[in-house]
């Protein structure tokens, strides 16, 4: 097809990703500080072992007891180069509630993957949680100019599958027996994208849906993102 075609003659390798501050009209987006963030992620997330584990569950990883076993966390995370953890406040409040990370990151190929998304109770399913995720795909996608958005996930976490497909990524298959996680228990992963070439109409998606003229006086939305996407088909 007409972009497998696509020349790349002038294509030059990008710039890791960082950490960054975004700017939305819901949401406020900063590089992770761990001294700082720690405890106000502990709290957004849970505040108490059970509560983290239970919302962290498909992080994969060993169980969270306290404060310094999530901060080990993040800091691994942060190990790769191009690998980084953002924090995300409210702008109302300037609480933090909410955590997302770019990870698996290829400059050379200009490909990014969105991962270790976790959001509070005061950011789920809330303007501010789509707000973040359209400004960190534009981020990854215009500034940074990287070519391929990666989100993937668990064959059996649905509602991470159903979250990628409602933001305009496209699936791509399943990779069977992909992992053994730290529970030792086998992980399908389901991969999804979106491209660069894709971004000026997932764009437009995200600006209508974000609109205030979306939400009714009690702030829910009035039409959902996956229709205004079928409708601007």
């Amino acid at each position: 097809d007409d972009l497998a075609m696509k020349s790349l003659a002038n294509w030059t390798p990008r710039l890791p990703m960082e950490a960054t501050s975004l700017m939305g009209n819901y949401v406020r987006i900063e590089p992770l500080v761990i001294e700082r963030d720690v405890p106000l992620l502990w709290e957004a997330l849970g505040g108490t072992s059970d509560a983290i584990n239970e919302r962290l569950y498909w992080f994969g990883g060993s169980r969270l007891e306290d404060e310094q076993d999530l901060a080990e966390t993040l800091r691994e995370i942060e190990k790769p180069v191009g690998c980084c953890v953002n924090v995300l406040r409210l702008q109302s409040t300037g609480q933090v509630s909410g955590m997302a990370s770019y990870i698996a990151t290829v400059p050379e190929q200009g490909s990014t993957e969105i991962g270790y998304v976790a959001h509070g109770l005061s950011m789920a399913r809330t303007p501010a949680a789509t707000e973040a995720h359209y400004l960190l795909a534009k981020h990854a996608l215009v500034t940074m100019g990287y070519r391929r958005y990666e989100w993937k996930c668990d064959s059996n976490n649905e509602p991470s599958q159903r979250a990628a497909l409602r933001l305009g990524f496209q699936y791509e298959g399943c990779f069977r027996q992909h992992r053994v996680t730290a529970r030792r228990t086998n992980r399908d992963t389901k991969w999804f994208s979106m491209l660069d070439s894709e971004w000026e109409q997932r764009e437009r998606e995200f600006q209508i849906w974000l609109d205030p003229s979306n939400f009714d006086d009690d702030g829910q939305q009035k039409k959902r993102l996956e229709m205004i996407r079928n409708e601007l088909c």
